[in-house]
């Protein structure tokens, strides 16, 4: 009896080469993409976050605006002393006195107007 290989089609070391190196390749392939595809979900979700800052930033904003239009309003001004019964009564603009200074400084509000 012959002692040989007993398989037909054994597997040689050039083949066997062969095959590690595609299943190296592919799962290096497949590890970088699961590595790019991670960085570009938390990239999203910190634009995500950033957004929901920012709208929340303009809503505040918005908010304060708001509030800085109903305290210069004459109405509002005078619906709230008559909420709070304050002292205070209303200015009539026939009493108001508008000076105009020397030197004007067009960045500045003006005081008193109309």
């Amino acid at each position: 009896m012959k002692k040989g290989n007993r398989y037909r089609n054994p597997l040689k070391t050039p083949m066997l080469a062969r095959i590690v190196f595609w299943c190296v390749t592919a799962g290096v392939i497949g590890a970088a993409f699961g590595i790019v595809r991670n960085r570009h979900v938390k990239k999203g979700d910190e634009i995500h976050a950033a957004e929901k800052a920012v709208v929340k930033l303009d809503q505040e904003i918005e908010m304060w605006e708001l509030r800085v239009a109903g305290m210069m309003d004459r109405g509002e001004m005078s619906r709230r002393l008559t909420w709070f019964d304050s002292d205070l009564g209303d200015i009539k603009a026939s009493k108001v006195l508008e000076v105009a200074p020397a030197d004007e400084v067009p960045a500045l509000p003006r005081v008193a107007s109309r």
